[in-house]
């Protein structure tokens, strides 16, 4: 499916999400929240899946070190497989926070019931995902899930293809490509 008609004026920003272990544990919850990424025309620029051994988990959520979610969160996140997406779109990090709803899923489902926490939701935990909050994280982030991707390479070569629509999504992969590359 060639994506010519989206063109888009605004360069595009990249940020970091996260499919969580509960989620991926269930495949058609999985396939329902790929599909709610691009029904919100997200752009899948990377996407791959994730173990994580309890010290990746620790180096990512350093910053929460000694907060009272700390330890179970650390032990969630390292509990199964995860599915980390490069997405790209106008205001991307906003977006994407806005999808995911408030991180407290009771909040989520009084607040804003169309989102995926409030939809797919268990716990304060078992949110169902994750994204980064500004530029800055999102640049950590992403380099932390895939740290062979470029983000200054990228936005210097390909963005302007994809903001321009020379795009195509690959079913296999899973992803947006460039048309010359499908």
């Amino acid at each position: 499916m060639l994506l010519t008609a989206r063109r888009l004026s605004k360069v595009l920003q990249l940020t970091l999400a996260v499919i969580k272990p509960d989620a991926v544990a269930n495949p058609i919850m999985l396939e329902a929240l790929h599909q709610r990424i691009l029904d919100d025309n997200f752009l899948i620029v990377r996407c791959r899946e994730i173990v994580w051994r309890r010290q990746d988990s620790e180096r990512f959520y350093a910053e929460h070190s000694g907060r009272f979610f700390y330890q179970r969160l650390v032990e969630f996140m390292s509990s199964g497989p995860m599915r980390a997406y490069v997405l790209a779109k106008e205001d991307a990090i906003r977006n994407w926070r806005e999808l995911m709803g408030p991180t407290k899923v009771f909040r989520a489902r009084y607040t804003s019931p169309a989102s995926i926490r409030a939809q797919f939701g268990l716990t304060d935990t078992r949110n169902t995902t994750h994204g980064s909050d500004s530029v800055e994280s999102a640049h950590r982030e992403i380099h932390f899930f895939f740290p062979d991707f470029c983000i200054e390479e990228w936005m210097k070569r390909e963005e302007p293809l994809f903001r321009s629509g020379q795009i195509c999504y690959n079913h296999e992969k899973q992803i947006h490509t460039l048309s010359e590359q499908s």
